[in-house]
């Protein structure tokens, strides 16, 4: 199984996401009643794609694994996970027992990108930080930056300093880590969201029990998080 540290973003992204909606409510583009649009929900989640190239099935932070019942979204590479922001639908109740449903019509697929150690090439170009959050085996970031859109942006992190703790048994490291920006030559311009996970088992010398400081250098100073 391959996972991908991206999911198609900018332009692309957008007009794909345009595309799923259209596809999806063309059905009912011509009804006299006008359909309620559903109450979507969206959450980051690792989405797979089968031997065929088929997104199946995608699992949330909080460990909920939901079948995807249309499947034909579109070609993705076989056999991968993708990290994704996922808006979607619940089915009606597909478990007799629990009354729950184990499926789900997907909406709309936005990329998030899976954050690597970047302390080789470490930029801190302004970004601004709308959201950092710790859930299950993520800690995921909703980052804007300023674009003109025909550049790329590129993220990362780098480890800034550790600190241990050896007055309590057993011990454990505190992370202090920083976002690798890079704006490149992009002009500032319009706001672009970007969605982006960190594993906290990526991180060098990181051990069960470690804590974890998150820095972003925004445009009015450095914001930090702390999990």
């Amino acid at each position: 199984m391959i996972y991908r540290t991206e999911y198609p973003t900018g332009l692309f992204g957008v007009l794909k996401k345009c595309a799923i909606l259209l596809l999806l409510l063309a059905p009912h583009a011509c009804s006299d009643t006008p359909e309620p649009y559903p109450d979507v929900i969206t959450v980051f989640a690792d989405v797979r794609s089968n031997a065929a190239g088929d997104l199946v099935d995608f699992t949330t932070d909080d460990g909920v694994c939901l079948l995807i019942s249309n499947t034909n979204i579109a070609q993705h590479r076989p056999d991968t996970v993708y990290r994704a922001v996922v808006g979607y639908v619940p089915d009606e109740a597909t478990d007799p027992t629990s009354g729950v449903s184990r499926t789900a019509t997907v909406y709309s697929l936005t990329g998030a990108q899976l954050l690597s150690d970047s302390t080789a090439v470490l930029r801190h170009d302004a970004i601004d930080a709308e959201c950092v959050w710790a859930q299950g085996q993520y800690i995921n970031l909703q980052l804007t930056a300023k674009t003109q859109g025909a550049a790329r942006h590129c993220f990362g992190f780098a480890t800034d300093s550790l600190t241990t703790n050896a007055t309590v048994s057993p011990t454990f490291t505190h992370h202090h880590i920083s976002i690798h920006h890079r704006q490149g030559d992009d002009p500032l311009s319009f706001s672009q969201t970007y969605y982006c996970s960190i594993r906290p088992s990526s991180l060098p010398a990181y051990l069960p029990g470690d804590s974890i400081t998150v820095s972003v250098h925004t445009f009015s100073g450095i914001r930090s998080w702390s999990f």
